[in-house]
């Protein structure tokens, strides 16, 4: 690990300051605040507070990274699509950091790997949207919503306002001591909330919160898409602001003001990726964002959010053009921003678990035929027991059953019960595809090594019926194995 006087020492060698963003343009998502006085006075003020996050944690979170780029271990990312203000309470974010850690505990026993938990909180209070203008259903134009930080939900409350963003510090620094007293064992017990404050929501009715099994210790995370705040909360190389930021679809251009920013600061960076994105564009963005192509795996991390149905076709090129590069990022996998539907009852959002789950796995097996890991899972999801996103969709049907507690401020997230399916399901995949693919490597070498007969004898020890019925198929290595159990890889390998 450097040491934290080099890390922050060379600000300059490279034309890089925390404000050099300034000389870029901001090509998308920039909020225009009425009065640029009321900026810059808050602005100074960020500056003045101490950080929300310290160095030595930025620090530490890098070598986590790069453990997860060298298959060391596994990233669970989650959380709201954009906190709120008012969910800035005990129960909630219990909730929150309970479910994270219960999805760790899953991965942890499914893919025998350790995982870091990093949280979509105590600072996504703000986001991109697709127009900085809504209609209203009288024909009336007014501003979006675009997250806490920046303005209210409320009609009377849209035009930007700056000294959100010193609310948004205080309900992060709120969150984030929150979030560390659940992280100790000795105190984590005692701040699970009594059936008396925590809520049963989709019934109103007052019920126990799940209580935190394995308090774990949570890196903070959230897009960074307000440059002022961001930069105002910068010390030497640290963005103090989280421990991980990342770069949206949206505003990654190459010379924009938003990559300017990332490629100078010591935290590990993400950079969100659709399927609009070209191989060579992608790489361009790695050299810019990280210099050093060898020596700082998990320096980058790449988010494919790329649908469904453009996974098969999308991904294979990415994954060749950084393999050819030299750099070595983590990837990780966003199954949820690439399959939003709008329900035809109106123009509410949802999503499909299934699908979320569809893209996931497909994302695991093209990493695996391409050579390359994936190493982490994001997910927008909630602890709480929501109904914004659906089990199926049936085509043509606007029954989805969204109005019962449809609570997002931005997109729909997973509930806590959805979001814990996902992951068994998703690892329960992980675990047998490489148990298949492991048995496809040992037929592989029992092939080269022994006759024919010898081949299916041996597999036939290890109860794999279909092998007596078709011994042709399995020497010229063409049909496709089920799935097996541990029991019979073992088995398998003892023969």
């Amino acid at each position: 690990m450097a040491s934290l006087t080099e890390a922050v020492s060379d600000c300059d060698t490279d034309h890089w300051s925390p404000q050099s963003w300034r000389s870029k343009a901001v090509y998308a998502q920039g909020v225009e605040y009425h009065d640029r006085s009321a900026l810059d006075k808050v602005c100074r003020n960020l500056q003045g507070l101490p950080p929300l996050v310290s160095p030595a944690r930025i620090e530490e979170a890098r070598e986590r990274f790069a453990s997860a780029a060298r298959g060391e271990r596994f990233i669970m990312q989650g959380g709201d699509c954009a906190e709120s203000f008012e969910d800035v309470q005990l129960d909630i974010i219990n909730s929150k950091t309970s479910l994270l850690a219960e999805q760790a505990g899953l991965i942890e026993s499914k893919l025998l790997l350790p995982v870091t938990c990093v949280g979509r909180i105590a600072g996504q209070y703000a986001k991109p949207r697709s127009s900085p203008t809504e209609t209203l259903a009288d024909g009336t134009t007014v501003l979006a919503f675009r997250g806490h930080n920046i303005n209210g939900s409320a009609l009377d409350q849209r035009r930007p306002d700056p000294d959100r963003l010193l609310h948004g510090y205080f309900y992060s620094a709120v969150t984030l001591n929150t979030v560390s007293v659940f992280a100790s064992p000795s105190n984590s017990a005692k701040m699970t909330p009594t059936a008396s404050s925590a809520t049963d929501f989709p019934t109103g009715k007052k019920s126990l919160a799940k209580p935190i099994c394995h308090p774990r210790a949570i890196f903070t995370s959230h897009e960074a898409l307000l440059l002022p705040y961001e930069s105002s909360l910068t010390r030497g190389r640290y963005c103090t602001s989280a421990a991980f930021l990342w770069v949206g679809e949206r505003t990654r251009q190459i010379d924009g003001a938003h990559i300017e920013f990332l490629r100078g600061v010591r935290n590990p960076i993400g950079v969100k990726l659709s399927s609009k994105v070209l191989a060579g564009e992608l790489v361009a963005l790695l050299d810019r964002l990280c210099s050093d192509k060898t020596g700082e795996p998990g320096r980058i991390t790449l988010i494919t959010r790329l649908g469904a149905t453009n996974v098969k076709s999308a991904l294979p090129p990415l994954i060749k053009a950084v393999q050819a590069s030299g750099h070595q990022p983590l990837w990780m996998t966003d199954p949820c921003h690439g399959n939003t539907v709008t329900a035809k009852e109106g123009s509410i959002k949802t999503r499909c678990a299934m699908t979320i789950l569809e893209e996931a796995q497909q994302t695991y097996a093209i990493h695996r035929s391409c050579g390359s890991r994936l190493g982490g899972l994001h997910l927008e999801q909630t602890g709480e027991s929501v109904t914004e996103c659906v089990e199926h969709i049936a085509l043509g049907t606007g029954d989805l059953s969204l109005g019962v507690n449809y609570r997002t401020l931005c997109d729909p997230r997973l509930s806590r019960e959805q979001a814990i399916s996902l992951v068994e399901r998703f690892t329960d995949y992980v675990r047998n595809f490489d148990l298949e693919q492991e048995l496809h490597e040992l037929v592989e070498q029992k092939i080269e090594n022994c006759s024919e007969q010898e081949t299916v004898n041996g597999l036939a020890v290890a109860d794999v019926p279909f092998v007596e019925d078709h011994p042709e198929e399995l020497a010229a290595f063409a049909y496709q194995p089920p799935l097996l159990s541990e029991v019979a890889c073992s088995e398998l390998v003892a023969a």
